[in-house]
């Protein structure tokens, strides 16, 4: 009985073990090469195991997408909203400041990239390349967490319709994402502008200069259509 159970629990670690392994060179190809170029095949490959081990863990390519956003973006998701109840709570009732939103919104990200050393982040890898399938994950992932924050923000700035918060919010997401993948560390004008300054672009810089950009954009005006 002993060696019976033995063995099962050492067959619950391979498994385990397998999945970890395709969950990661599914998270490392996709933030490379993005949803359609990157193949079952590849990432199986990547993990040393099999097609078969893939389909029995996940059962499909959009499966595995699935486990390989939610394992990151989940976690995120539940920080940003467990200080968001805090500040919400700690405030009673009063709106709070549009960059303290913001900086409960984007943090957890940073923090995320900055543990794993990682250039792309995959679930921003995706926003910016959306398939058809990628597009469907949106709602399930992300769908709470926005509509809580643009909550926050519409409480924030009552003078702005939900309408126009929501399209600025949007305008929010796709600079989280430029950020998210890589793209500041190749950027040609910003090495002509500040040569050398690596704190320009450290993350707790950039973070605050996202924060002060992205509020000063939910605040602006809307110009006449001249």
């Amino acid at each position: 009985m002993a060696e019976a159970q033995l063995a099962r629990a050492g067959k619950a670690r391979d498994s385990s073990d397998t999945k970890e392994r395709l969950l990661d060179a599914a998270e490392r190809l996709l933030a490379e090469r993005g949803y359609e170029g990157t193949s079952l095949r590849a990432v199986t490959q990547a993990a040393g195991t099999s097609v078969s081990a893939a389909n029995y863990h996940f059962g499909s390519k959009e499966e595995l997408l699935r486990a390989t956003l939610a394992r990151r973006v989940e976690s995120m998701n539940r920080q940003r909203l467990a200080r968001l109840d805090a500040m919400e709570h700690e405030a009673g009732g009063t709106p709070l400041s549009v960059e303290s939103i913001l900086h409960t919104w984007l943090r957890p990200l940073f923090a995320e990239r900055a543990a794993r050393n990682d250039v792309r982040f995959v679930a921003a890898r995706l926003y910016s390349d959306p398939p058809e399938v990628v597009s469907s994950l949106k709602q399930d992932l992300f769908g709470e967490v926005s509509r809580r924050f643009l909550d926050a923000l519409s409480r924030a700035l009552p003078d702005r319709s939900r309408a126009e918060l929501g399209l600025r919010f949007q305008f929010a997401v796709g600079s989280m994402v430029h950020v998210m993948s890589g793209n500041l560390e190749d950027a040609p004008h910003l090495k002509e502008v500040a040569p050398g300054d690596a704190d320009l672009l450290s993350d707790a810089s950039v973070l605050r200069h996202m924060v002060a950009f992205l509020a000063a954009g939910l605040r602006a005006p809307v110009g006449d259509e001249r």
